[in-house]
């Protein structure tokens, strides 16, 4: 699944690249560095993550999605309200 980012993630010219399965290192000028991802949980909904570090916790999570791309625009706005603020 190719990942599609939202509108005003272009506009702060953040980029986001794979770094791992289902995790992407997001860069941004005057933002920190940092890792989004989604899994699956066992009850067959998706989660989302977002990390300050590749090896480090997760430091916000949402879960209960049904679909992939429901995750993704999650961590999306989990990285919109404790990062870019």
């Amino acid at each position: 699944m190719e990942l599609i980012v939202p509108f005003w993630f272009k506009q702060r010219q953040a980029k986001a690249e794979p770094a791992g399965d289902n995790t992407y290192r997001v860069t941004g000028p005057i933002l920190p560095e940092t890792f989004l991802s989604i899994r699956r949980d066992e009850n067959g909904k998706w989660a989302a993550a977002l990390r300050m570090s590749a090896d480090g916790p997760d430091t916000a999570t949402l879960d209960e999605f049904e679909t992939e791309q429901n995750a993704w625009e999650a961590a999306f706005e989990l990285y919109r309200q404790r990062v870019i603020t």
